[in-house]
Parts: C-alpha cells; structure tokens; sequence
C-alpha cells in the first residue's frame, strides 16, 4: 500500500476548473489503486497551513535548548511537525492550485516552506544540499486563464506567423508561469524527480472553448491517475 498525499490550495471550491479536474484524478486513482491511502490538506481551511512566525521560531529554540513550552507553542509545533510527517511519509504527491499573478497562491508557498526543513526534507553535505525525499513522485494541476504552456511546434508556428504578420508575439508568457517553476525547483530540492503536470490553461481567454478545455484535462486527468 501506498499513500497519496494531496495538497489542495484553491479558495472557490465551487467554480475551480483545477479542483474539478483534481477530483476526477483522485476518482481514477481510487479505483485503479483500490489499496492505496489518499490523505487531503485543505491549505484553504479555517486554521489554514501551520505559521512560520515569531512564535514558531521562538518554539524551536527552546526545544533545541530543552526550554519549556507555553501551551500555544507546543500546539503550533506539534501541528508542524504532523504536517510535516504526512509530506515525508508519503509516497506521491497531488499539488493542485490556480496560478495566481504568475505564481502560487501564498497558502501553497507557505507550505512549501513548512516542509523545507534541514535533516528531514534534505541535508547539507560537502558537495551541497542534498535532497531526503528520492524515489517519490509528483503531479501538478494548475488552471489559469490565459495559456501558458503549448506544444513546442505549435508555439514556434504561433510566434512566426506573429512576427510574419508583425503582431505581438507575446512569446513572454512562455517565461512567466513562475509558480509551476518554483514548485518544481523545490520538490527537485527534495530529492523529488518524476513531477507531471496537468495545465488547464485558456478559459476566459477563449470562454467559448470553456467546455472543451475542460473536457479535455478531465480526460488527460483520467489517463494520467491511472498510471500515477
């Protein structure tokens, strides 16, 4: 048995093509991995991700040096250290988020600075940081409004006839999905190498294709759970 690990961070749980798209992932797995166990974090709960604060710092000193600790920072601590032990133990991870200003919402940033803790997640050696967390694997699924991510054919055939047609080739976007970047650097950090991603890309750009792009990450979500 393996386990899932699936961080969710998305407000509208409602309207999210992403999160639509994460339960059908998640519906596919569950059938085609019966044995496995699914844990959720919803980064967008009430108590929301674990702080890293003045407390939280202040905790970890007086733990090292064998302080007592207030009731408070031994509730903040051990709320770290349970979310932290679900990220190591898993097997795979399901990250599943809108883009927000080119980036991850704060709630997921603030996660992936939770678990990026020395010794556990990765050590330092002579030859550099070392990732702890090898052997798992990963899969992304970002919704964003505009498209980010093309076919590289289709791309190069888009920016030409732009620049034939002298129109604007808008070819920085390519360069500006900061946040599918970062999650991937960090989870690389880990020791994490095998990370998919489902992009459910164009919606309120083309809101008459709305249906269709949904349609289709549905069914690219199908196909990826099953051989996740």
């Amino acid at each position: 048995m393996q386990t899932l690990l699936v961080i969710k961070a998305h407000p509208q749980t409602d309207t999210s093509n992403s999160l639509a798209v994460a339960d059908e992932f998640i519906k596919t797995y569950q059938q085609t991995h019966p044995k496995d166990q699914i844990i959720t974090y919803d980064l967008y709960d009430p108590e929301g991700v674990p702080a890293l604060n003045e407390l939280t710092l202040s905790a970890w000193k007086k733990k090292k040096v064998g302080k007592p600790l207030s009731k408070e920072e031994d509730q903040l601590l051990s709320r770290h250290q349970a979310w932290l032990k679900d990220f190591i133990h898993a097997d795979k991870y399901l990250f599943v988020n809108p883009m927000y200003n080119h980036f991850l919402p704060a709630e997921l940033k603030q996660y992936l600075d939770l678990t990026a803790v020395a010794h556990k997640t990765f050590k330092y050696t002579s030859n550099g940081s070392v990732g702890l967390l090898q052997g798992k694997k990963a899969m992304h699924i970002q919704a964003a409004g505009d498209i980010y991510h093309e076919q590289p054919l289709k791309r190069t055939v888009r920016f030409l006839w732009q620049k034939l047609t002298k129109g604007s080739s808008n070819i920085s976007c390519l360069l500006t999905d900061l946040g599918s970047l970062y999650l991937t650097n960090m989870l690389n950090f880990y020791g994490v190498k095998d990370i998919s991603s489902i992009y459910v890309e164009g919606a309120d750009k083309y809101p008459k294709k709305r249906a269709e792009i949904l349609a289709n990450a549905l069914k690219n979500a199908k196909i990826e759970a099953e051989k996740f």
